[in-house]
């Protein structure tokens, strides 16, 4: 159904000592993009005004809020969920941290509550974050458990989209967490989305190997040939072509991925240092799979350049558009 009003974005601030909101700040002072959409921050007002005058970036006013039945649609809007106004740029501070995971919380309750449409969330620290309340690896392990669903990390630019089998785990464990279940679970996700979120009719995916070269028939592992292999050839004939396993050291070397609409690759790092070597500073981290639209910049907290005003926001910004144009995608909006 067609809605009348403006779209919602609610951003969380990530961690309050890194350059979360200079870069949130940064994107909003794009005046453009309040013409479809009203913007609700998480966090205390004082907070984002203080780091505003701290950067000096112009954007529109900022306004507290208590209700989004009453939101501006000329300033941005700032929903206090803590009243908290520190921060020490670049230093580690659990308790600082924390504040990034209850504006998380109160974007995710507003979003399911349909409050909000897009959820862009600024990074968190991972370690700093963890804590009794917060007992996960990072965003998308914690919507997993909040949606009880499996979502699919996708990684997005204008030359890729690389999702991934597993995720934050340690190395030694990819093998074990790879299954015939997993791999089609995986592949059907990111058909789906492929299909729903980006308008492919009959995507093309590739498969990237566990192993070097593909396991070379079982002499170094046989996880593709027993595991990828049979599953890959169980797609055939259905809504997407699926290829692979391929050899990971050699796909992005000659400009292979460029044939196909979505990659899958095993492991966190077979996939993302290829993203960001190609794209770093321009992708966007798309949670696939959820039943609500949640984007991030392909980038951590960035404590080392924290309060200097150096950040690249050009992520962040890109995170904010692609939330924007799934969002009306999925509810045919124009």
């Amino acid at each position: 159904m067609v809605k009348s009003r403006k779209i919602n974005v609610g951003i969380t601030i990530g961690d309050p000592n890194g350059i979360g909101i200079e870069i949130i700040l940064k994107s909003l002072s794009d005046f453009s993009l309040f013409q479809e959409c009203n913007f609700i921050i998480y966090s205390s007002l004082e907070l984002i005004k203080k780091q505003k005058q701290h950067f000096q970036i112009d954007t529109p006013s900022l306004t507290k809020t208590d209700s989004y039945e009453d939101l501006s649609d000329t300033k941005i809007n700032v929903k206090e969920v803590f009243t908290n106004s520190q921060f020490n740029f670049g230093e580690s501070d659990k308790e600082l941290s924390e504040l990034g995971i209850l504006s998380l919380k109160e974007a995710i309750k507003a979003i399911k509550g349909n409050k909000i449409d897009v959820l862009v969330t600024a990074p968190i620290n991972k370690d700093l974050s963890y804590s009794n309340s917060f007992k996960y690896k990072g965003h998308t392990d914690f919507l997993k458990y909040y949606f009880s669903t499996n979502p699919l990390m996708l990684m997005i630019s204008k030359e890729l989209k690389i999702a991934l089998l597993t995720e934050h785990i340690p190395l030694k464990d990819v093998s074990n967490a790879i299954t015939e279940n997993i791999v089609e679970q995986k592949i059907k996700a990111l058909e789906t989305c492929l299909i729903n979120d980006f308008q492919i009719k009959k995507p093309k995916i590739a498969v990237l190997a566990v192993n070097p070269h593909s396991g070379d028939n079982g002499v170094i592992g046989n996880e593709d040939q027993s595991i990828i292999t049979p599953v890959v050839n169980n797609f055939k004939g259905s809504l997407s072509s699926v290829y692979g396993p391929f050899s990971a050291d050699t796909f992005f070397a000659n400009e292979n991925y460029k044939k196909y609409d979505g990659i899958i690759a095993s492991y966190h790092d077979q996939g993302l240092i290829p993203f960001k070597t190609i794209s770093f500073g321009k992708g966007v981290n798309f949670t696939a799979g959820l039943p609500i639209v949640r984007t991030s910049p392909d980038h951590g907290t960035g404590f080392d350049i924290a309060g200097k005003g150096i950040a690249d926001y050009t992520s962040f910004t890109n995170a904010i558009k692609l939330g924007i144009q799934v969002f009306k995608l999925r509810n045919n909006l124009d």
